[in-house]
């Protein structure tokens, strides 16, 4: 019969001998998710080196502290993942107004989402030591200060430097709000369904981002003295102040995480920042050569020697992993485990072909049906509805799944027929033109979105059962690291292809109309009717067609490592792992 641990047993009583009790505090945890639910939630964190004075319960928080803790983690999450989209539909407005050259053009939409992705592996171990809502608090700030910046920006590489800036905020905030919702939510109070809500904002944010983009872009410029596409980036600050308030209000009293000078110790001599800096550098170098490329050329030294860089040092990154005694970044299971590496093999791809539709979509709607931005965000509304509303079904289906099984069949087959719809969806994008009836200009994407939104929770539901139990937080960051890598490689990638392909069409009477991976929306418009705008229409299409062609390839070959993904048992995984064992002692008075 299980050993049942009382909710107010010490950490340090079942430590192990070398003094972590990072496995034994992560099946603790999974004890109390399924048996009989305690009085409190209290979820202890999986830091070594701690001590027990530093452990305290935290407040039981009521339905309504609850909803509001909610609302505001909704609010600054739907901020931070809005506006990673929301330049899609103001990018032709920036380039006109700012002067962007090629590479600029990308690095806009690109700078935000490297810095989100690169610091991803630090805020959970930080937010370890100075705490959830020190850092969450810092995080807003930063974003805050970013977004400032971004609206106040003079040129365009003042406007890269505070995306950049942005990105390191809005990163902590996506870490931080999952980390909150999940510690301060009681089994009792349903956990899935609070989770399940920060999940639709996520979705949400697609249908918003290029939406707001072109309200934004489409402003009266004669009611201010600046272009209105600064507001896009303004009205993140009254917001940002609202949702830090009602957080601070509706977590007051909860000690999510005490601070102890001794972990900054153990930061130190733990932490792998030789793999940290290995995947920041490659990751980095990989953007920063496909950038070029849209500028220079693939066949330019600068851009071969930053990509073949970059790769190189993401696989000594993966071997220094392998060999290293520091609590790595990427736990030791997910390389010898093949459906951890096809799942994580999944979402990069998936977030790859995500991206870049919602920045080519875009441009395509501006472009090739020369609508203003915010009608293009408004015909988008098919694709970012599909892929926000096909997830809540596709969880309600792996709950009722699992009630009945214990097994992951359901997050397969979801994981799968998503892949299959969303291929097909890319495939019916290539038949897009802009003479193309408007009811196909509505399915096509509907198809290809809802596709996609089928594939934002069953991958990574599958991938923790994959994992042993110590390795569930170090896996989920790793998850996400992938996952933000594939989103930010994708517009990338689909820049530099988007260039290649006008490039090669056009001679160079239309240079003027294609600024690299994007389009001069001005001086298309500007051309009179005749054989040069045909071309350069016809050009634009078939460019954004051979993004689709890739995506679809790509979508194709995850579909294909779908279907070797085995069953695994919810029990003893990462989310159910076995009692503590009986020479454990437990002490319910030592705290």
């Amino acid at each position: 019969m299980p050993h049942k641990v009382p909710p107010s047993s010490s950490l340090q009583d079942i430590s192990d001998e070398d003094g972590s009790f990072r496995a034994r505090a992560a099946c603790t945890d999974s004890l109390w998710r399924d048996s009989d639910p305690p009085s409190h939630s209290w979820r202890p964190s999986l830091l070594a080196d701690s001590s027990p004075e530093e452990k305290s319960p935290p407040v039981k928080l009521s339905t309504s502290r609850l909803l509001m803790a909610h609302f505001g983690a909704a609010l600054t999450l739907f901020l931070a993942t809005t506006d990673a989209t929301i330049v899609s539909t103001m990018l032709p407005s920036i380039v006109g107004d700012l002067q962007a050259n090629a590479t600029e053009y990308t690095w806009i939409g690109v700078a935000y989402m490297l810095t989100q992705t690169a610091c991803q592996p630090l805020y959970g171990r930080v937010s370890d030591i100075i705490g959830r809502k020190q850092l969450l608090c810092i995080s807003i700030a930063i974003f805050a200060m970013g977004s400032l910046f971004c609206g106040v920006s003079q040129n365009v590489k003042m406007l890269i430097a505070s995306r950049a800036l942005s990105g390191i905020g809005g990163g902590g905030i996506v870490s931080c709000v999952w980390v909150i919702t999940s510690e301060i939510v009681a089994e009792e109070h349903n956990s899935a369904k609070w989770s399940q809500a920060l999940s639709v904002t996520w979705c949400c944010s697609a249908v918003a981002g290029p939406l707001l983009g072109g309200i934004f872009s489409d402003g009266s410029r004669h009611l201010m003295s600046f272009p209105s596409w600064r507001w896009g980036f303004y009205l993140n600050l009254p917001v940002c102040i609202v949702g830090l308030l009602v957080l601070l209000v509706s977590l007051r009293n909860v000690h999510l995480r005490p601070v102890s000078e001794a972990l900054w110790d153990s930061l130190l001599r733990r932490f792998d920042f030789g793999g940290l800096f290995l995947f920041m550098g490659g990751t980095s170098c990989i953007i920063v050569g496909f950038s070029f490329a849209t500028g220079v050329g693939w066949n330019a030294p600068s851009t071969i020697v930053l990509v073949v860089l970059g790769l190189l040092v993401l696989g000594l990154g993966g071997y220094y992993e392998a060999c290293t005694t520091r609590e790595t970044l990427f736990p030791p299971t997910i390389f010898r485990n093949f459906d951890a590496v096809g799942l994580l093999v999944i979402v990069f791809l998936h977030n790859f072909a995500f991206n870049a539709g919602t920045f080519y979509l875009a441009l395509f709607y501006q472009a090739a049906d020369g609508l203003p931005p915010l009608q293009a965000g408004i015909q988008m509304l098919p694709y970012t509805l599909g892929s926000s509303l096909a997830s809540m079904p596709a969880a309600w289906f792996i709950g009722f799944w699992q009630k009945r099984n214990r097994n992951t069949c359901a997050q397969r087959w979801v994981t799968s027929f998503g892949l299959i719809i969303c291929t097909l969806g890319f495939g019916l994008l290539n038949l897009v033109q802009a003479e193309s009836p408007n009811h196909v200009k509505v399915i096509f994407p509907l198809v290809a979105g809802t596709g996609l939104g089928l594939l934002f929770h069953a991958p990574y539901q599958i991938f923790t059962k994959a994992l042993n139990p110590c390795e569930l937080a170090t896996g989920t960051s790793a998850f996400f690291l992938i996952r933000f890598t594939g989103a930010t490689i994708g517009i990338s990638v689909a820049g530099a292809i988007f260039d290649a392909r006008t490039a090669s069409l056009n001679s160079g009477d239309l240079e003027s109309i294609f600024s690299g991976s994007s389009v001069d929306i001005g001086s298309l418009k500007a051309l009179e009717a005749g054989p040069a705008r045909d071309r350069a229409l016809d050009s634009i299409t078939l460019a954004i067609q051979m993004i689709w062609i890739v995506c679809t390839s790509l979508l194709g070959i995850a579909f294909m490592i779908s279907l070797l993904l085995g069953k695994l048992s919810i029990e003893g995984s990462a989310t159910h792992v076995n009692p503590v064992p009986e020479k454990t002692p437990i002490d319910a008075s030592s705290v």
